[in-house]
C-alpha cells in the first residue's frame, strides 16, 4: 500500500478490472480482494459498473469491500453539497460545475456496487466505521471467513452454453448455520477433450 499511486480521483472499476484481469488470473486456487474504498467511481476510462459486476462474478475470486463513508468529506464537511438554482454545485470561486462522486446519489450507486461485489462473489461488506473494533475487526472477519470456507462442486443435469447464467442455490440441514454463497454463476467455455498420440 506504501508504493501505491494518488491522484485526482478513484479509478475504483479501472482498478477492479485490473486486479481480476491482469493480476489474480494468473494466480492458481482460491483468490481474495480487499478493498478499502467509499465505492465511489470517478475517473475509470476503461471500465464500468456493469463489466466489472460482470468480470467479478465470472472470476473465482471472492471480494471484500471494506466501505469508508467519505460523503461529508468530499462535500466541505457538511454531509451535503451546496446546491445552485440554475443546477449544479457551486464551486469555490462561484462557478458551477458538476463534479462525477459528489452527489448523495453518486454514494448511493457507490454503496450499492460494492454490495454487488461482494455478493456476486461469495464475499461480504465491512463497514469499519459502523463496527465496534473498526478495521480490525473487519480483518478479523475476512480471515476469519477464509477459514471456513468450503468448496462444492457439482455436475449440472443440464450443462448450459459459455456464458448462459445458472442459478444455484446452498442449503444445509444443521441449525445456527449460515450459508454465504453465490446464488448463480455464469458457464465457463468448454474444456477440449486432450488428445492422445
Amino acid at each position: 500500500m506504501r508504493r501505491a499511486n494518488w491522484g485526482d480521483g478513484t479509478s475504483l472499476y479501472d482498478a477492479v478490472d485490473f486486479s481480476l484481469r491482469k493480476r489474480l488470473s494468473k494466480i492458481p486456487g482460491r483468490k481474495a480482494i480487499v478493498l478499502f474504498t467509499d465505492g465511489v467511481d470517478t475517473t475509470s476510462s476503461r471500465s464500468g459498473y456493469d463489466s466489472t459486476i460482470d468480470m467479478a462474478e465470472e472470476s473465482d475470486a471472492m471480494i471484500f469491500p471494506i466501505y469508508y463513508n467519505t460523503y461529508a468529506s468530499n462535500n466541505g464537511g457538511t454531509g451535503s453539497p451546496l446546491p445552485n438554482i440554475n443546477g449544479g454545485v457551486l464551486g469555490s470561486r462561484g462557478g458551477i460545475f458538476n463534479p462525477r462522486g459528489q452527489s448523495a446519489a453518486d454514494y448511493q450507486r457507490g454503496r450499492q456496487y460494492l454490495n454487488d461485489l461482494a455478493a456476486y462473489t461469495g464475499g461480504r461488506v465491512f463497514r469499519p466505521g459502523d463496527t465496534p473494533g473498526g478495521l480490525r475487526a473487519a480483518f478479523e472477519g475476512i480471515a476469519e471467513e477464509l477459514r471456513r470456507q468450503y468448496n462444492i462442486g457439482y455436475v449440472p443435469i443440464a450443462e448450459g452454453k459459455p456464458g448462459q447464467r445458472k442459478d444455484i442455490k446452498v442449503r444445509v440441514d444443521r441449525p445456527n448455520l449460515v450459508v454465504r454463497a453465490r446464488d448463480s454463476y455464469i458457464v465457463g467455455a468448454t474444456a477440449e477433450p486432450a488428445r492422445s498420440n
